[in-house]
């Protein structure tokens, strides 16, 4: 079974924080270029620092 869209908007990128995939897309599009400032912005990757990998990859799928 394919995940739908939302589904995938909706996953948790941080469990730490609750940070979504979403919230990281919609920081992106407001400027957010680097994960100091997606940090900086929800705490993702300031805890354990699990989500770092997940948070860069989609910021290079927005080409960041």
């Amino acid at each position: 079974m394919n995940k739908s869209d939302s589904d995938i908007n909706d996953e948790v990128i941080c469990s730490c924080t609750g940070t979504t995939r979403s919230k990281v897309i919609q920081l992106i599009k407001k400027g957010a270029k680097d994960l100091d400032k997606i940090a900086s912005a929800t705490g993702a990757s300031t805890g354990c620092g699990s989500c770092d990998v997940g948070v860069l990859d989609i910021l290079k799928e927005y080409g960041l």
